[in-house]
């Protein structure tokens, strides 16, 4: 099974989902670290060089590359559910789970 975590940037995606995949023996895979490995460069540059457009389509990009993943725990960044099919590529492929976060903590 794979599990998506979506949620606000800052909700505890990567701090939760390193925890869960441990508690349950899985891997953990967090798509902003995989996408600065596929391009070598942090998201604040890709945003600052390229723009969010062409940062949503590697987003998407490497989103769907976990479709080969038999299981897995995913954080996704704060805006992969809002861009594309994302929310409903999501669903189809595993469980998507909310973080839903006190705004005050996010603040």
């Amino acid at each position: 099974m794979k599990v998506y975590l979506i949620g606000f940037m800052g909700s505890g995606k990567s701090f939760l989902g390193r925890q869960l995949a441990a508690q349950l023996d899985m891997d953990f895979y967090d798509l902003d670290d995989q996408i600065e490995d596929k391009t070598g460069l942090p998201i604040s540059k890709i945003f600052e060089r390229f723009g969010e457009g062409f940062f949503r389509e590697i987003e998407k990009n490497v989103l769907h590359d976990t479709a080969t993943l038999d299981k897995g725990i995913i954080s996704t960044g704060g805006g992969a559910p809002c861009f594309f099919d994302n929310i409903a590529w999501m669903n189809q492929q595993g469980l998507t789970v909310y973080l839903q976060t006190d705004p005050q903590l996010l603040a």
